[in-house]
């Protein structure tokens, strides 16, 4: 059976998945995360048109017969390469660190901080407002902000002169690390 788009967005309205609709509405505040993979989501159905005129049909494009098996899906989470991590995962976990700040190393080291580069690359923000808060007006990054920018990445110079080191900053976080 098939229905006209306007039926469709009326009923999916109705149900509460229009904007600001009740199907929007958790019964609990969302974490963080949550908060992002919800922005992810609604991004993603912006994308979404529905065809009117068109059956839904499920296509399994891992297969060349468009079939789903157990063995193509077996086959695709197995051969898939393991992503690594720069910093050795062990070195963050320790007792005597709050989780807090071990969260948001974790967070740092794969790249996961809100910066302007993130939001950015997932379609949060727009292209002119990617420049760093600071005013340096270079993009702001993971890297940019906690080592080469000009107000905040100081601070590492005013450390190692407090403890008498004198190096050279590194170009990424995890080198900064080690």
């Amino acid at each position: 059976m098939l229905i006209d788009s306007d039926r469709l967005l009326d009923l999916l309205s109705q149900l509460g998945w229009g904007e600001g609709g009740e199907a929007w509405r958790w019964r609990r505040r969302l974490f963080v995360w949550e908060e992002e993979m919800m922005g992810e989501l609604i991004l993603l159905l912006t994308n979404v048109t529905l065809q009117v005129n068109k059956e839904d049909n499920w296509l399994w494009t891992l297969e060349n017969s468009n079939t789903f098996t157990v063995r193509s899906l077996y086959n695709f989470l197995t051969i898939q390469s393991q992503v690594d991590l720069p910093v050795d995962a062990s070195s963050l976990w320790h007792k005597d660190v709050p989780l807090k700040v071990v969260l948001f190393a974790w967070r740092l080291f794969r790249d996961r901080l809100s910066t302007k580069d993130n939001l950015l690359r997932r379609g949060v923000i727009n292209y002119d407002s990617r420049t760093c808060v600071a005013g340096c007006d270079l993009v702001e990054s993971s890297p940019h902000l906690f080592l080469h920018c000009i107000i905040f990445g100081s601070v590492w110079h005013l450390i190692y002169s407090w403890i008498g080191v004198s190096v050279t900053t590194p170009f990424s976080v995890p080198d900064h690390f080690h």
